[in-house]
């Protein structure tokens, strides 16, 4: 977005997927935030590439829902293909340590975003989220569709951070935005 803004001619459209972005105070998030608690938990365990690989063998459902910020079930319910997509991004998530900064920045540059100037940005710009991402995006995407002009919000009811369920559609839209008009 940052850049959309400071160079627009360096940018011809704009996607984003279940976007870090500001919302308003009054805006409510559609996810509980995690405890304090869970919330260091999850740092420690961003930070071992020991623990998390452990985790993801002895307790993979509690890293889908921390670290994927995604409904364990949704998973399990899902197509033999999104199970796989599931999966594949669990286990190229390691090294864990190698991410472990970036992790934490994003943490706490959640905790105080500024809005941006979203008004400037005059690209055609593609907003996804869920309802049910444990992270909260849904309010900050659809403020940040809301006030971008003519910008496309896709949201969805189910689907976790991840977006379980919706990779096709997801894909088509970028496709169609990018102007290659043909699914996947």
């Amino acid at each position: 977005m940052q850049l959309a803004i400071r160079h627009p001619g360096r940018v011809s459209a704009l996607v984003l997927v279940v976007p870090l972005a500001y919302k308003p105070g009054a805006v409510a998030d559609s996810a509980q935030p995690l405890s304090p608690g869970a919330e260091k938990l999850l740092i420690r365990l961003v930070g071992s590439d020991f623990l998390f690989w452990a985790a993801l063998h002895v307790a993979r459902n509690q890293v889908i829902k921390y670290v994927l910020a995604t409904p364990p079930r949704q998973v399990a319910d899902a197509s033999p293909q999104e199970q796989a997509r599931v999966n594949a991004m669990l286990d190229n998530i390691l090294p864990v340590s190698a991410r472990a900064g970036g992790l934490r920045s994003d943490t706490v540059l959640a905790l105080g975003l500024p809005p941006y100037a979203l008004h400037s940005i005059r690209v055609p710009t593609l907003v996804v989220s869920t309802r049910d991402d444990r992270f909260g995006t849904y309010a900050s995407a659809r403020f940040t569709a809301d006030g971008i002009e003519g910008a496309k919000f896709v949201g969805f009811e189910h689907g976790g951070h991840v977006w379980v369920g919706h990779d096709e559609e997801v894909r088509g839209e970028i496709l169609k935005l990018l102007g290659a008009g043909v699914a996947p």
